[in-house]
C-alpha cells in the first residue's frame, strides 16, 4: 500500500505537531518515525492510520494502483501501541477468535497458533485484564504482525518488554514481516528500528 502527504499539518490550538509535511511511503518500504516523548510521533502515526484527521493539506491511500478512503485503507494496516487497548474483559482466546471475524489473519494462522509464538498459550482462557504489561505488549504486537494487512505500525514496539521480551519482539518481526512496509515510532532505539531503511524526524516539521 502506497501512502502519500501532501502539505499535511496537524496542530491543537497554537501547538504545531507537524507542518508542510510532503511525504511518499512506498509499498514495501520500511520507515523509522523518530522523536523523542512528546515530539508528536505518536500523533503522526495516528494520523497515518485514520484515528486522527489532518488539520490541513491531503493524505491519499492506494493499493495496487486503486486508490481508497481512509476506511478501506485502515482494513489493510495492523497497528500496535502502548496505549492501544484490547477488549481486556474477554479471555485471550475468545478475543482473538472474535477479532478474526472482523479482520481476518494471515494465512494458516488462528487464534491457538498466535497465542503460541506470543508465548501465551498457557494464559489463552485468562482475562486480558489479569496480564502483565509485557503479555499485554507481546499479544498487542501479534495481532498486528499476523492479521492480514499490507502495512504494519508498531509505536514504541518494545515499551513494557524485559529484555528476553526484546529478542522475542526482533525474532518475531524478522521472522513474520515478509514484503510488507512498516512504519516504527522510537525514541531513537535502533533496537526497535532495526529494519528500517528509512528515516522521518519529525521535528523537521515544526
Amino acid at each position: 500500500m502506497k501512502i502519500s502527504f501532501q502539505q499535511a499539518s496537524r496542530t491543537f490550538g497554537p501547538q504545531v505537531v507537524f507542518k508542510n509535511l510532503n511525504l511518499e511511503i512506498e509499498a514495501g518500504s520500511r520507515w523509522a518515525i523518530l522523536g523523542a516523548n512528546g515530539s508528536g510521533k505518536s500523533t503522526f502515526l495516528k494520523c497515518l492510520y485514520g484515528a486522527l484527521g489532518l488539520s490541513s493539506g491531503k493524505l491519499t491511500y492506494s493499493l495496487d494502483n486503486k486508490k481508497l478512503n481512509p476506511t478501506e485503507a485502515a482494513r489493510h494496516m495492523g497497528y500496535a501501541a502502548p496505549y492501544f487497548e484490547h477488549i481486556e474483559e474477554l479471555p485471550a482466546q475468545e478475543f482473538l477468535e472474535t477479532v478474526a471475524k472482523f479482520r481476518p489473519f494471515r494465512k494458516e494462522w488462528t487464534a491457538s497458533s498466535i497465542l503460541e509464538v506470543c508465548l501465551l498459550k498457557d494464559a489463552r482462557n485468562k482475562r486480558i485484564t489479569d496480564f502483565s504489561s509485557g503479555m499485554k505488549q507481546r499479544l498487542r504486537l501479534g495481532l498486528a504482525l499476523l492479521s492480514d494487512v499490507e502495512l504494519v505500525i508498531l509505536d514504541e514496539p518494545s515499551s513494557n518488554l524485559d529484555p528476553a521480551g526484546l529478542q522475542w519482539y526482533q525474532d518475531f518481526l524478522k521472522d513474520h514481516l515478509d514484503d510488507r512496509s512498516l512504519l516504527v515510532g522510537t525514541n531513537y532505539s535502533a533496537e526497535e528500528a532495526f529494519l528500517c531503511d528509512h528515516q522521518l524526524l519529525i521535528t523537521d516539521y515544526q
